[in-house]
């Protein structure tokens, strides 16, 4: 874009102006007011009686032949003139009007003017889409016409980045040769009683100029990368889509009107959704290349259509949109679903693929109050430690998976405290909890959301759930509640949790909510790990996840091998997500031929030293001290270490001890050969099998020519 002026009021003494006019007690005044993201400064223009006011931009460009001209500016009416005025004149150096004017009308329409060489008026666009109190982007395009007598100039108006209306068969050639002087305000036609303001002026030759759109802050889904979708002659429609710009910051810039959708919540057919809705965004995107380009994320806002019919079937209209930019193909597999690895969705990770949620209801107030409720969820630290998860997903809610979001977990019931609510249910909503996200993908869940009369409408506009996902037709959908889950555990906003949760795209699955909702679990708990051999940090697996304030789990399904011995450590974590390594405890355990536990291990041995005694022999003297909580220890192993490894195969000896202190002697039967070095090790073990913590041995060296050690002798007496 060859962009000649960007006027943004953000100069002190309009310092970006070369001129300005106020007459009488007419005024043109910057005031506080931020237009569209951009400054902080706007100039308000008052007026009084019949006197003008207005500021001056020389400009002093010729515009080549079939050359284009650009005039964008953010314009907010704040009352309603007593007749018509002139926003905008473009003059040339003689004063006389050249180029085009807009035209004011006590109704707030719009009228585009400009002259051909005979004099000869040519106008474009009405439009009653300027409200007072809201900033709407408005572009006057004229393009000079090739040669002399030549018919083709052309005159265009957009109106929040769609094309409003053109007037073509224009002989321009010789008044529009030049331009050089913008003034803007009210420089003509003045009649009491009115003010507006404006801003972000930008004058271009040869291509629209883009409105203002803050970069985004991030690669993920936020609010500079979400396009909001509204009805653009629908006054409901576009409060909605103003409210996302307050509540969730949406930038101005990224609200997409749509001049031909109607009122219908269910489209015929998919053509008619695609001249609706995919028609108009797709010019709208193409005007606006640079939030296309960042774009990520619709949000289907108020009143715009949210299903079509194909194939006898009732779709969802955020299924289609996340498949936007390709040809329709009910029932797609979606390349986004149950990854490998949950991650943060970034718009190349996507692959083109686009997130999309909906939010409707059957009143304006019912919607702003959908995204009351995830803005309340969003502003959560954490959810209460209260709020359960509920669902018939037995296989999810055993899983380490879910253990990892550290929430209560209940089966399909009367939803007491809930959080959550994820299966084929009718609802029985119970007491509220914090209510985040209903899950119903069972037939026909969500064919409407203008009607409490489905399970997940129900639950948005009667229970008042923040968001809701289900199917829009008469057949289920699949959706995957582990990659659902761990994207929100990740911190993913909602759209990106029903994006890698549901199997298919252009087709079933209707998502509800506000698109950038993230819910905080709870962080803080214990983290389980194991390892066999003794604890390694580094290597170990985290085996489970535990709820702070839980004194004691019960772990199941841990995938113990036969007749083998595991370390299992335990660690706390912090609210802030900080594993405690100062405080980390450690358990070892054996399970027997079939997998199970052998119950808690004993203590380990005290002490022990082995010795020679002679004869090729050795013993061993044993301390063992029972206390705890442990296994209680019913005797002591000993056993010869071969390749480095205690062999309790073929235990050497053993020796029972008691409950209290033992101090036992052990005696092997086996004979060593002269000088033969013999490494030992020791361990504790219960009557049902389990076995303490190894102890190795001192190096014993057998001593085979020393004769043996005598055992017993008797003495007599002789007279």
């Amino acid at each position: 874009m060859s962009l000649l002026h960007y006027l943004d009021n953000e100069v002190p003494e309009f310092g970006e102006w070369d001129a300005k006019v106020e007459a009488g007690s007419s005024t043109i005044v910057p005031v506080a007011g931020d237009a569209c993201g951009r400054g902080d400064a706007v100039l308000r223009t008052t007026i009084v009686g019949a006197n003008v006011a207005y500021v001056q931009k020389n400009l002093n460009v010729s515009i080549d032949p079939g050359g284009w001209i650009y005039f964008g500016f953010w314009m907010r009416p704040g009352s309603y003139p007593s007749n018509y005025t002139y926003p905008l004149m473009v003059k040339d150096a003689l004063g006389s009007t050249t180029g085009l004017y807009s035209l004011l009308l006590t109704d707030l329409q719009i009228k585009v003017s400009t002259k051909d060489d005979g004099g000869a008026a040519h106008t474009a666009g009405y439009v009653t889409g300027l409200v007072l109190g809201r900033f709407s982007y408005l572009v006057f395009a004229l393009r000079r016409s090739s040669g002399v007598a030549a018919n083709d100039g052309v005159l265009r108006f957009y109106f929040d980045g769609q094309l409003l209306d053109e007037a073509t068969g224009i002989d321009n050639y010789d008044r529009f040769a030049s331009v050089d002087l913008l003034l803007m305000g009210c420089p003509a036609g003045p009649r009491d009683g009115y003010w507006y303001d404006f801003d972000e002026v930008k004058i271009a030759l040869d291509e629209y100029p883009e409105p203002f759109t803050p970069t985004p802050l991030t690669d993920y889904p936020e609010a500079a990368r979400t396009v909001v979708l509204f009805r653009r002659d629908d006054s409901e429609s576009r409060e909605f889509a103003d409210y996302c710009v307050s509540e969730l910051e949406i930038p101005r810039a990224n609200l997409c009107p749509l001049p031909n959708a109607t009122a219908n919540e269910s489209l015929a057919d998919y053509a008619t959704f695609q001249t609706e809705v995919e028609t108009d965004l797709a010019a709208w995107l193409t005007t606006n290349p640079t939030v296309a380009a960042n774009c990520s994320c619709f949000l289907i806002g108020y009143g715009v259509p949210g299903y079509f019919t194909s194939g006898g079937m009732k779709h969802s209209a955020t299924s289609r949109l996340m498949n936007y930019g390709t040809a329709f193909s009910s029932q797609t597999d979606n390349p986004l679903y149950n990854p490998a690895t949950v991650a943060r969705l970034t718009k190349a990770a996507m692959g083109g693929k686009y997130l999309c949620t909906r939010i409707d209801a059957d009143t304006l107030q019912h919607s702003k109050d959908v995204l009351d409720c995830g803005l309340r969820i969003a502003d959560c630290e954490f959810l209460p430690a209260t709020d359960k998860l509920y669902s018939n997903d037995s296989d999810y809610t055993a899983s380490l998976a879910c253990g990892h979001l550290r929430i209560i977990t209940a089966g399909l019931g009367e939803f007491a405290d809930d959080a959550f609510v994820w299966g084929n249910t009718m609802p029985d909503w119970g007491s509220a909890g914090s209510r985040a996200v209903f899950v119903d993908p069972s037939v026909a869940s969500l064919p409407t959301m203008r009607a409490a009369t489905c399970e997940c409408s129900e639950a948005v506009l009667t229970a008042l759930y923040a968001a809701a996902m289900g199917s829009a037709g008469n057949d289920g959908i699949n959706v995957d509640a582990e990659s659902f889950f761990e994207m929100l555990r990740i911190g993913g906003s909602l759209a990106e949790a029903f994006a890698v949760a549901v199997e298919h795209l252009d087709y079933l699955a209707a998502a509800v909510g506000s698109p950038l909702m993230t819910v905080a679990f709870g962080l803080g708990g214990y983290n389980v790990y194991r390892h066999a051999g003794g604890i390694d940090w580094d290597d170990a697996t985290i085996v489970a996840y535990i709820r702070a304030g839980v004194a004691q789990a019960a772990l199941v399904g841990l995938g113990h091998v036969a007749d083998a011995e595991y370390y299992y450590g335990v660690r706390a974590v912090s609210d802030a997500a900080v594993e405690e390594t100062n405080t980390d405890k450690i358990v070892r355990v054996v399970v027997d031929a079939g997998g199970n536990l052998l119950g808690p291990p004993p203590n380990a041995i005290n002490s022990a030293r082995g010795y020679a005694v002679g004869g090729g022999k050795i013993e061993i003297e044993i301390t063992y001290v029972a206390r705890g909580q442990r296994g209680v220890a019913s005797s002591v192993q000993i056993a010869e270490i071969t390749g480095g490894v205690p062999d309790w195969a073929v235990p050497l000896a053993e020796v029972s001890v008691g409950t209290k202190t033992s101090h036992k002697t052990a005696k092997p039967a086996k004979v060593f050969g002269h000088n033969t070095t013999i490494r030992l090790a020791v361990r504790a073990i219960t009557a049902a099998g389990a076995s303490g913590p190894a102890k190795r041995l001192s190096p014993v060296v057998a001593d085979a020519e020393a004769p043996a050690a005598v055992d017993y002798v008797e003495a007599e007496q002789y007279d």
